[in-house]
């Protein structure tokens, strides 16, 4: 297997366009929703459940980005089919938040239709010729099985139903690029489409996040602790903006099997990070202005920056910036950090939550900086320093299946 080689054409990359912009507006409403159902009732089973439904909105979101990536028509039909998505996207997530009158194998059926409009999306290249069709089929069978598990675990005794759907979930996850494994054709990747979707996607979140802290601190009257607890925000919010464009978009991603998918999948990681922040933030306000900051406020900012530093540290080991290793650390000893004051806030009584929130603007800020001085001693390739066909981020088959 020649991994990392290119597939024999090359595709010249257009700008994001204003179908998958308005594709990705559905995502601000469903993101806000499960982000308030979790502010209502923080427990883990609640973390749990609304992290589980952002993530499989979010498979949504990845599988139609990397078939725009290849096909991005905007024809009639194709817009029918985005919007009928985006449709049940926001039917399922209000769904979900009223779990109490709304049946749970109908929160599921409605996924699963969902699901199937995706696979029909990837049909309609079934007529394309030569290795786009062969994956294209692969992607699209790959739904439908998953859209069909779906539909039996609506029927199936719900003793088992929860594998059926891990089955499902997993068909979803796991980067399709891994059929090229079985002698396959994995088609290439549009590197800047991808690197400018994913760019776009974050810049919504961290907007979010914005957002979910204001409507908190709108709620009553603003005294100097919400004050204290924006500055917080913004700081710790326009580091990850920094070290995030400074770098991501930049070093692109490097050649591979699994690299195109598989840094897309990362910043799934990336993006709850961000969002547990927000809601961190937003309970940890809500909290203190009621005089006490019990302990889950602490857990969920510490788990925000394990999932946004760690969502960081995979998108950088898939990018193309060398060496690695120097970012990489950075990145773990900046989580290992906010764990290790995270702990500190329980177990010391003179390490309060106000202390730890500031001790996280600071750590931010220091990764920041030394995230910008890192980079002068790294490099990534340029387009002058690359062949033309390199630009497009692919794998071909192996030299006998050529």
């Amino acid at each position: 297997m020649s991994i990392g080689s290119k597939l024999p054409h090359v595709k010249n990359s257009a700008p994001v366009g204003f179908l998958e912009l308005f594709y990705d507006l559905v995502f601000v409403a469903s993101t806000m929703v499960l982000s308030n159902k979790f502010s209502q009732d923080p427990t883990w089973e609640s973390a749990g459940h609304c992290s589980l439904m952002f993530v499989l909105v979010w498979l949504l979101w990845f599988h139609t980005t990397v078939l725009m990536n290849i096909d991005r028509r905007d024809d009639i039909t194709q817009r029918a089919l985005m919007f009928l998505q985006m449709f049940l996207i926001f039917i399922l997530t209000l769904e979900f938040v009223d779990r109490s009158v709304t049946n749970t194998d109908l929160i599921g059926l409605v996924y699963a239709v969902a699901v199937l409009i995706l696979a029909l999306a990837y049909h309609r290249m079934a007529n394309k010729e030569g290795d786009t069709r062969a994956w294209a089929r692969g992607r699209r069978n790959r739904l439908i099985l998953a859209g069909f598990l779906m539909i039996v675990a609506f029927i199936i005794p719900n003793g088992v139903t929860f594998v059926v759907w891990g089955v499902a979930i997993m068909l979803l996850i796991v980067p399709t690029s891994a059929a090229h494994s079985r002698g396959l054709p994995t088609e290439a990747l549009d590197e800047h489409h991808l690197t400018e979707r994913a760019a776009l996607l974050t810049l919504v979140v961290i907007g979010e996040a914005f957002l979910k802290v204001a409507l908190v601190v709108s709620e009553g009257l603003m005294d100097w602790s919400d004050v204290s607890v924006i500055v917080v925000l913004f700081v710790i919010l326009f580091a990850i903006f920094s070290i995030y464009f400074d770098d991501i978009p930049k070093a692109g991603i490097r050649p591979g099997v699994l690299a195109g998918e598989a840094w897309l999948l990362s910043h799934l990681v990336l993006q709850l990070g961000v969002i547990a922040f927000a809601i961190g933030m937003s309970k940890y306000v809500q909290i203190a202005d009621r005089g006490h900051v019990h302990d889950y406020a602490i857990v969920i900012l510490g788990l925000a920056f394990v999932g946004m530093f760690g969502g960081l540290a995979g998108i950088g080991l898939l990018g193309n910036r060398t060496p690695k290793k120097p970012l990489l650390l950075l990145r773990l000893v900046t989580i290992v950090l906010a764990v290790g004051g995270a702990f500190a806030a329980w177990d010391v009584a003179t390490v309060t939550p106000v202390i730890y929130v500031i001790f996280l603007m600071v750590v931010a800020i220091a990764h920041a900086v030394t995230d910008e001085f890192l980079q002068r001693s790294t490099t990534v390739p340029t387009h002058s320093e690359i062949e033309t066909d390199e630009l497009v981020l692919g794998i071909s088959y192996d030299e006998e299946n050529q």
